[in-house]
């Protein structure tokens, strides 16, 4: 469309508001780009559910509401574009990529007014006690990578074990690294924003999926990004955010944008296999995203920039950043059932039933060497100890205050070419030995007790390194018992 037709347009609809009635119930408008009328935009009251779609000529009717809401409007391929009247207009969006391009820093800063923290304080103390701000520097990881076990020898050590592999690590750890920055191979030496792991940057920088195979292209490299070479541009999922530089990103709450991080073979072994089971899992046949259960709101943010240009929103509307909703041990405790059930005979039959109730992914998931521990203990009526006469019996890998209690493990066990186990992925054979629980599939412990057990105490711990491990690297106890019922078995 040449300027005149434009003028013309714009002119019509001008004429046209003049001759409605005062007493209107709906607003009328039309949704412009720099070619002409844009059609299926998405046009709303901002801040609301109250919205409707542009027509083929760019016009829309929307129901009035009282108050001074700005009115906005969003589409593919345009930053998103607000208005008091009728009248909006949209620019195109450009998808560049300027590896040139400096990150913001998440960290608050009085004397930097682009931090992201200054604006969003809620959103960035969530994201700050979560792990991906400390993905690139965290204890354990960097003593996976890089070594530091207690004493100082060598071992679980991807570094020194595989130095031209460890980029694989910085692809999803660090994935704000420059190429040519020496961090990429040595994570030791990492610094600036890039140390602030997966940040706030970063995933607002992601425009949609790249090429390559879900699994075998990793962290950034799995991610298109579009980092501008001039001014600003942050992709959300919010289509009504309208700074003019922002973008409506559907993608950011598809559960494909965190699998370029939660899905991975490394060295030949799958190590994260988060995605592929939630591909297969009720809750994915039925659409139900990650985000939906990891990015589920708290009810309690009802504005993202209090202060600073924010408004005011449905707090139902609004993510939350730690993807725990609340915290690991309370979404364990709530994806977990456990029923059991006792019979009294000659001796005493114990049918315990533990299922992952809802969750969409076996459980555990995520880093392969995460573990749940069911143990069973039987006392008699003065509270000493009674042997089980049969039942399943927990392996040495559980650690020498474990190994051989009534139980089951819930885990990925990894071998190496020698049948050690457990074993780090970058010496496993290909194919570890799952016994994890599947959801909504109940495994059943049967235990048989002598007829002097009065009770019984059921624990499931979570653990997310080996207890090996555990003490080889100095590391502090991070068992969570995230179940602990006792029964009575007196009749």
């Amino acid at each position: 469309m040449g300027r005149t037709g434009l003028l013309l347009l714009v002119a019509a609809f001008v004429v046209s508001l003049s001759l409605l009635p005062v007493s209107s119930p709906a607003l009328h408008g039309v949704v412009l780009g720099p070619d002409g009328p844009i059609a299926d935009a998405v046009v709303r009251h901002q801040g609301t559910s109250i919205e409707t779609r542009s027509n083929l000529h760019g016009s829309f009717t929307l129901p009035l509401r009282a108050g001074n809401r700005r009115i906005t409007a969003s589409r593919d391929g345009f930053l998103i574009g607000s208005s008091r009247h009728g009248l909006l207009r949209l620019s195109f969006l450009h998808l560049d990529d300027d590896e040139a391009y400096a990150w913001v820093d998440p960290t608050p800063d009085a004397a930097d007014s682009s931090r992201c923290g200054n604006c969003h304080p809620a959103i960035h103390r969530e994201w700050d006690r979560g792990g991906h701000a400390r993905s690139a520097t965290g204890r354990h990881f960097m003593d996976l990578y890089a070594g530091g076990p207690k004493g100082g020898r060598r071992s679980w050590s991807l570094l020194h074990e595989h130095p031209d592999g460890s980029g694989v690590c910085a692809s999803c750890h660090a994935p704000s690294l420059a190429a040519d920055d020496p961090a990429l191979y040595d994570l030791r030496k990492i610094g600036g924003v890039a140390a602030h792991g997966v940040h706030c940057d970063f995933c607002h920088k992601v425009a949609g999926p790249a090429g390559g195979e879900v699994g075998f292209t990793h962290g950034r490299y799995g991610l298109r990004l579009s980092r501008p070479s001039e001014g600003q541009r942050f992709f959300g999922p919010l289509d009504d955010v309208d700074r003019g530089e922002d973008v409506h990103s559907p993608f950011m709450r598809d559960s494909r944008f965190c699998a370029s991080c939660h899905e991975g073979v490394v060295f030949g072994v799958h190590v994260y296999t988060t995605y592929s089971e939630w591909q297969l899992s009720p809750a994915g046949r039925a659409g139900q995203s990650c985000q939906s259960c990891h990015m589920k709101p708290t009810g309690q943010m009802t504005n993202i920039a209090p202060g600073k240009g924010g408004i005011k929103r449905d707090a139902t509307t609004l993510g939350n950043h730690d993807f725990w909703d609340g915290s690991r041990a309370a979404m364990l405790r709530r994806s977990l059932d456990l029923r059991v059930e006792t019979k009294r005979g000659v001796d005493i039959e114990v049918t315990i039933r533990l299922t992952a109730k809802g969750a969409g992914h076996r459980v555990p998931t995520g880093f392969i060497d995460r573990q749940l521990i069911l143990s069973v203990e039987a006392l008699d009526s003065q509270g000493r100890v009674v042997e089980a006469l049969a039942g399943p019996r927990l392996p040495p890998s559980v650690g020498h205050t474990l190994d051989g209690t009534i139980g089951r493990l819930y885990a990925r066990q990894l071998r190496d070419e020698d049948g050690r186990t457990p074993a780090p992925f970058w010496r496993s054979l290909p194919k570890p030995i799952d016994t994890r629980l599947r959801p909504e599939v109940p495994d059943v412990l049967s235990v048989r007790l002598p007829d002097t057990a009065a009770r019984i105490r059921i624990r499931v711990r979570h653990r997310r390194f080996w207890e090996e491990v555990r003490l080889e690297k100095g590391w502090e106890l991070d068992d969570q018992v995230v179940i602990d019922r006792t029964i009575d078995l007196a009749l």
